[in-house]
């Protein structure tokens, strides 16, 4: 397991959860440990300097520990590698260990309990933070009443009573505030993620044509032009081709533009499953498409294109059975320093030569036979 500190800057995620951690055991760390000096000094700590000494080395030790494991990577062990949960419930056990040996200002040590509630605002469940708040709010009742019958003579039992009403109403209002903040995280969660989708959408519709899913023409270009640069730097083959479905308008004319939609939206996806991941398809206008065969030669491109053509050929439409719709392709292969619009020239070229043959054939470029 590969800790932070060997993944180091890499890893800014495990950063920001050091810094989390940290700031929460060091700062609440030493602002719970001063509180309790103070009472100390004032001896109002039970056991003077000594307990107070022997109790701050454990609870440290702890602090350290927790430190430790986040360093080491442990963290990333937990549903939430943040380590929020074991944070509160650490801190709020070491604060009740205090309580139980702090006299007459033990509210000052219970009232860092909301600073310890805040750092679970914006992660916790609301569920969660209110079990805390009731086992905390509970023992600090059960510490009131047992310090009480083990020494009644040192014990202002109404005075303790009142202090802990105050702290279990602020808890609760507490909990009720962080109810109301996690109730706005989930909205802004969902709102974010609906951002996300509408983002996502824009994107798409940005690249891709929407009644078929393939590239569109803008993008299918920039993506060509990329292609051919890294063909004539290591020298692999590329073949383009335009395919052209044959009478499209007669099919819509025929049997309706919902029908010539599901034509077109069957040929994307016969033509897009003859292809390799390193090929693309892409839809230029209407009934015109572009296939991008990379690393191939020409032999190869004619067996894969008229796989797509004879596919597409002998495909029947639940909507009209004796429909048989058919496509005319025109092929070329990269030469060497050739421009890209003579390329596509040369394709295009045998596009047209294939629909003067008498359609639903492919046709070579010159050069390509």
């Amino acid at each position: 397991m590969q800790g932070w500190l060997i993944t180091g800057e890499a890893d800014a995620h495990q950063g920001r959860i050091l810094q989390r951690v940290l700031f929460a055991t060091l700062a609440g760390g030493s602002a719970h440990t001063i509180v309790c000096w103070i009472a100390a000094q004032l001896d109002f700590f039970r056991g003077g300097g000594d307990a107070f000494m022997a109790l701050f080395a454990w609870i440290w030790s702890g602090h350290l520990v927790l430190i430790g494991l986040t360093l080491l990577g442990f963290n990333r062990l937990f549903r939430d590698p943040a380590l929020t949960l074991p944070l509160l419930w650490w801190s709020t056990a070491v604060l009740l260990v205090s309580a139980w040996h702090v006299d007459h200002v033990r509210l000052c040590v219970m009232l860092l309990f909301f600073a310890i509630l805040q750092m679970g605002v914006f992660r916790c469940r609301s569920r969660e933070l209110v079990l805390l708040g009731v086992v905390c709010v509970l023992a600090y009742l059960g510490i009131v009443l047992s310090l009480w019958q083990m020494y009644p003579e040192a014990m202002d039992l109404t005075g303790e009573l009142i202090q802990w009403s105050t702290f279990a109403l602020m808890t609760v209002a507490m909990i009720i505030l962080s109810d109301e903040i996690s109730a706005i995280r989930i909205k802004l969660r969902e709102r974010n993620h609906e951002l996300g989708q509408i983002v996502e959408r824009i994107q798409s519709l940005a690249i891709r044509d929407e009644l078929t899913g393939l590239y569109n023409r803008r993008y299918a270009m920039e993506r060509l032009g990329k292609i051919r640069e890294m063909a004539e730097r290591g020298a692999f083959g590329v073949v383009v081709a335009y395919a052209d479905l044959d009478h499209f308008k007669q099919i819509n004319d025929r049997h309706g533009h919902s029908l010539g939609d599901e034509v077109l939206r069957e040929f994307a996806r016969q033509a897009s499953s003859q292809l390799s991941g390193r090929d693309f398809c892409a839809r230029f206008g209407g009934e015109e498409f572009l296939l991008v065969l990379v690393k191939t030669d020409a032999p190869r491109a004619r067996e894969v294109l008229e796989q797509v053509r004879q596919t597409l050929a002998h495909t029947r439409f639940e909507q009209a059975p004796g429909l048989r719709v058919t496509v005319s392709i025109g092929m070329a292969a990269c030469h060497a320093g050739e421009p890209l619009e003579d390329w596509l020239a040369r394709a295009d070229a045998a596009l047209y030569q294939a629909k003067g043959l008498g359609r639903n054939r492919l046709v070579a470029g010159e050069g390509d036979e």
